[in-house]
């Protein structure tokens, strides 16, 4: 039984995506992130990183499950600092018109 994926012990190695997987956690972070004020400004680097990360990803033939994880995680983190700058600029706009 010589198969690529099994080693000569007769485990099975798992194939994984590097990619994948810094997405997912580069997702996970800026949704963690987002809601820290002032901190969340690291959100900005993390969500667009992951995002890029998960779609490249997408193209490998393992791991899609948690590339597709990773760029939605990292789509709502973006998403999360897009609300943030909105509702800043709706108080900014609501305090100059008092």
């Amino acid at each position: 039984m010589t198969e690529n994926n099994i080693n000569q012990s007769g485990y099975v190695q798992v194939q994984s995506n590097g990619m994948a997987v810094a997405s997912l956690v580069l997702g996970i972070l800026s949704i963690l992130f987002v809601w820290i004020p002032f901190v969340g400004l690291v959100s900005w680097i993390l969500a667009p990183i992951g995002l890029v990360l998960g779609l490249v990803a997408l193209k490998q033939p393992f791991g899609r499950g948690m590339a597709i994880a990773g760029s939605i995680c990292s789509g709502i983190g973006l998403l999360g600092c897009i609300g943030w700058v909105v509702l800043i600029g709706v108080a900014a706009a609501a305090g100059s018109a008092a």
